[in-house]
């Protein structure tokens, strides 16, 4: 089936072949390269799988948005809803690619007239029918410099680097300066599983509020795939898995209990719309991320750093490209990772050390002048990391293949 824009003389459409929302990584990168896309004017965003939570999409943001959720619909009356049916596009096409290169939402079922992909992958094994799936894209762009050097390494030529942007309307500094906040909060985000390092979190922080019984840990750690959870006790950090509520909610802070901090030091926001992240981050004391391998730069930590939140960061994989001692505090004792299901190749990865992330935790907590300093270069730093940026980088990409209005 072919999907033509409907007026010639308006903007040339790109496909976004993946779900935009508020409550994902990958939901908000096309939110935001959607959104660049209306303000820029030369292309315009379709998105070729339903949009959802919509209703969360920031005020400011919806009027733009509204021209690309009616791009949506007009696909969607061309396909109609079965999102199984083949899509020929007659405009270029934008896909998702993740581990073992394979596609987030069917990149097969989507041809455009140029294809190119992002990808974001942790585990470095690439099974042989890999390289003819790479083959179907004009270009592949590694969500960060770890991911396209990785992708070299392995014999892979149509390969570049874009990195994610951050939304510094959203994400500034609010908290005001010099506050005297009790208790003391300790911010740990992403999706909890292995690969993300919570145990490490869970077992640092323990020790750490032995010292400083006033210490909260502060949580954004909801997982929609909790069979992903399976494998975080593996070092022996924590003691069992999380249970899943009724409502589908991770039962974080039971959890916590069980592993030796007391409901009163935790809180765990869970599932959390984007926008009102900033909110939380404005709690936060510091903000830890021991994560053993992010494919890309690790959207939350970004932010954190974008709002002048002081930041802890294992020295591994994406977060190489955020890295320097001026403006967070690297884990860099990194040991190898063992290999837990379902990743298979562990190369680069990192395993951070209870003790150093111990030893950063107080750094913070004895220096408040040391750590707001770096809270403050954290944020000059993150103001060359906007989405204007990024998508004009994609548009230069784009251009290698086909022609943009001026």
């Amino acid at each position: 089936m072919l999907a033509n824009k409907s007026d010639a003389n308006s903007p040339r459409w790109f496909g976004i072949n993946w779900q935009i929302s508020v409550t994902s990584g990958w939901g908000v990168l096309g939110l935001n390269l959607a959104l660049q896309a209306e303000r820029d004017g030369r292309i315009a965003a379709v998105p070729l799988i339903k949009t959802i939570n919509s209703d969360c999409i920031p005020e400011e943001y919806k009027p733009l948005m509204k021209k690309t959720l009616g791009r949506e619909r007009v696909i969607r009356e061309l396909y109609g809803e079965n999102e199984k049916d083949r899509l020929q596009c007659d405009f270029p096409v934008l896909h998702s690619l993740c581990n073992r290169m394979a596609s987030i939402d069917a990149a097969e079922r989507v041809v455009g007239t140029r294809n190119l992909a992002i990808i974001f992958f942790e585990d470095t094994t690439f099974p042989p029918f890999s390289k003819e799936v790479a083959s179907r894209f004009d270009l592949i762009l590694g969500g960060s410099s770890w991911n396209t050097q990785i992708l070299r390494a392995r014999g892979f030529e149509n390969v570049d680097t874009l990195i994610q942007g951050v939304d510094l309307g959203l994400f500034r500094p609010i908290r005001p300066k010099g506050t005297k906040q009790k208790p003391f909060f300790v911010f740990s985000g992403g999706k909890i599983e292995y690969r993300k390092g919570q145990d490490i979190v869970v077992a640092a922080f323990r020790e750490f509020r032995k010292r400083h019984p006033e210490a909260v840990l502060l949580t954004a750690w909801h997982n929609l795939w909790p069979k992903s959870i399976e494998g975080i006790d593996h070092k022996g950090h924590v003691q069992g898995l999380p249970a899943v509520g009724e409502d589908g909610q991770i039962e974080v802070p039971n959890w916590l209990e069980a592993n030796g901090i007391p409901k009163k030091a935790n809180y765990n926001v869970g599932l959390t719309p984007n926008l009102t992240m900033p909110a939380v981050y404005a709690q936060a004391d510091v903000a830890v991320f021991t994560n053993r391998c992010e494919g890309g730069t690790n959207m939350a930590a970004m932010e954190c750093m974008a709002c002048g939140v002081p930041t802890i960061l294992s020295s591994n994989t994406g977060h190489l490209d955020l890295l320097d001692d001026s403006h967070c505090y690297p884990l860099r004792r990194q040991g190898p990772v063992d290999a837990v299901f379902p990743y298979q190749g562990t190369e680069g990865w990192g395993e951070s050390d209870v003790d150093e992330v111990v030893e950063m935790l107080e750094r913070v907590y004895r220096d408040r002048k040391e750590a707001e300093a770096k809270g403050e270069a954290a944020t000059r730093f993150m103001q060359d990391w906007t989405w204007r940026r990024r998508y004009n980088e994609y548009l230069g990409f784009l251009g290698r293949f086909c022609s943009l209005r001026s």
